[in-house]
C-alpha cells in the first residue's frame, strides 16, 4: 500500500482539491440521534472493526466479501462475523476518497472464480485508477490480470461501481477526477459508464467503435444496477444540486458538466439545443450524496419489495424508490434509518433477501469503530 505520507506530486494537488470541493462524499449532518428514525426492530451488528468499507459482494460461498479503501479484500461471515483477509493489494493508493473501491465476482464463480475490482495508485506526480481481475484460489487472490489502466482519478470524484449485466458485460462507472472537462471529452476514461467483456475488450456492439464508453457527461456515479424491466439505473453525485437517478441508455450524453440536473437554465437550455442530453428520472436538490443502489425482490422486508434501493450518505438514510409502470419515472420516495446508523456507504442482499448495509461513521474521515456491517432484519 502507498501511503499518503509517501506521495510526493500527487500529495498537495490531490489534498488541495479534496479540501476545496464542495463535494457529495465529504460532506457532513450533525451526528445521529438514536431518538429518530423508525423503530429498529431485530438489527445486528455484524462486524465493527472496518477500516472504510466500500463495496460489499454476496459471495458464492454464502459470505460477505468487502473492500476496503487501504487495499484488503475480505471475506466476512454473515452469521459469527469472523473475519478472513483474502488479499492485500501492495500498490493501492488511499487519498481522500480513493483507494480499493468497486468489486464485483464472476456470476459463474464456481467454475470461473474471478473477482473484478477497481483501485487506485500512485503515478509518480498523480493518481491514477485500473481495473483488474484476480482468480480466488487456495483462500487468496492470485494473478492479478490488468483490464482497464491509467483511468484519470483524484482525492475524489472516482466512480468506480462495478456491474456484471445478464448478457455478461462488466459495466463500470468513473468520476471526472476533479476535471469537469473530462467528462465531455470521448477520448478520456473519465466521466462515463464503461462497458467491456469480461476479459476487458471493447465489446463489438459498443455504442463508440472502438471504444470503452457506454455513456458519456457523468460527474460521478457510485450506484448501478440492473432492473428485472430490463433497464441500467445509475446514481449520481451532483455538486451543492441535483443528485441524480438516471437511466443509463447506450451512447447517450448526460450533460455534466454542461447541464446539472433538468435542462432548466438558459446555458443548459443552449448546450440542449446542440447536443442531446438525457435528464434523469430523479433528482434531488439540496444533495443527500446517493451511494449504491440495488433492487429488492424478497418478502423478507415487505416494505421493500419491487423498490429500488439506496444508500445515502450526507444524509445517513436508506431510500426506498418505486417506479412507474414502465420504469422511465420515480412515483414514491420513502426514508428509512434517518440518521440511525450515520453514513451507509453500500448494501448487499443474500439470495434469500439479507440485508447488510456497510457504514462509514458519522461523518467524513470518521476512523472511530463505527465502520462496521450490520444486517437489517426488519423495519
Amino acid at each position: 500500500m502507498v501511503r499518503l505520507t509517501k506521495l510526493t506530486g500527487i500529495a498537495v494537488l490531490s489534498l488541495f482539491l479534496f479540501f476545496c470541493s464542495k463535494d457529495d462524499d465529504n460532506s457532513t449532518t450533525t451526528p445521529p440521534n438514536p431518538g429518530t428514525g423508525e423503530p429498529v426492530q431485530a438489527t445486528k451488528t455484524i462486524i465493527s472493526t472496518l477500516s472504510i468499507p466500500w463495496e460489499l459482494v454476496w459471495g458464492a460461498d454464502n459470505f460477505i466479501w468487502v473492500t476496503e479503501r487501504n487495499g484488503k479484500i475480505s471475506r466476512i461471515n454473515p452469521d459469527d462475523g469472523k473475519q478472513e483477509i483474502v488479499y492485500t493489494i501492495p500498490n493501492v493508493a488511499q487519498v481522500g476518497e480513493s483507494g480499493l473501491l468497486g468489486m464485483v465476482h464472476h456470476p459463474k464463480f464456481d467454475t470461473n472464480p474471478f473477482v473484478y475490482v477497481v483501485y487506485t495508485y500512485d503515478a509518480g506526480n498523480r493518481l491514477l485508477e485500473r481495473l483488474v481481475r484476480y482468480t480466488y484460489s487456495n483462500s487468496t487472490l492470485t494473478d492479478e490480470k490488468i483490464l482497464l489502466d491509467q483511468i484519470p482519478a483524484n482525492a475524489n470524484h472516482n466512480g468506480s461501481r462495478l456491474l456484471i449485466s445478464p448478457d455478461m458485460h462488466l459495466f463500470m462507472t468513473t468520476g471526472d477526477a476533479g476535471n469537469t472537462n473530462l467528462s465531455q471529452d470521448r477520448n478520456s476514461l473519465a466521466g462515463k459508464t464503461l462497458r467491456l467483456n469480461l476479459d476487458g475488450s471493447i465489446p463489438a456492439d459498443n455504442p463508440f467503435n472502438g471504444s470503452h464508453i457506454y455513456t458519456l457527461g457523468h460527474r460521478n456515479a457510485q450506484g448501478l444496477v440492473w432492473h428485472p424491466n430490463g433497464k441500467l439505473y445509475s446514481s449520481e453525485h451532483g455538486p451543492s444540486s441535483d443528485d441524480e437517478i438516471n437511466e443509463i441508455k447506450a451512447g447517450k450524453n448526460y450533460g455534466w458538466p454542461e447541464v446539472n440536473g433538468k435542462i432548466d437554465t438558459p446555458s443548459e437550455k443552449a448546450f440542449a439545443a446542440n447536443t442531446e442530453v438525457i435528464e434523469p428520472i430523479f433528482n434531488w436538490t439540496p444533495t443527500i450524496a446517493p451511494s449504491d443502489l440495488i433492487f429488492y425482490t424478497n418478502d423478507r422486508i415487505p416494505q421493500w419489495k419491487n423498490k429500488l434501493i439506496m444508500t445515502v450518505l450526507k444524509d445517513q438514510k436508506i431510500v426506498a424508490l418505486s417506479l412507474n409502470t414502465d420504469g422511465t419515472s420515480i412515483s414514491k420516495e420513502e426514508t428509512f434509518f434517518d440518521k440511525k446508523f450515520g453514513r451507509i456507504r453500500d448494501i448487499v442482499i443474500s439470495p434469500k433477501g439479507r440485508v447488510f448495509i456497510a457504514t462509514n461513521g458519522n461523518s467524513y474521515g470518521d476512523t472511530s469503530a463505527t465502520h462496521s456491517i450490520i444486517e437489517i432484519n426488519k423495519i
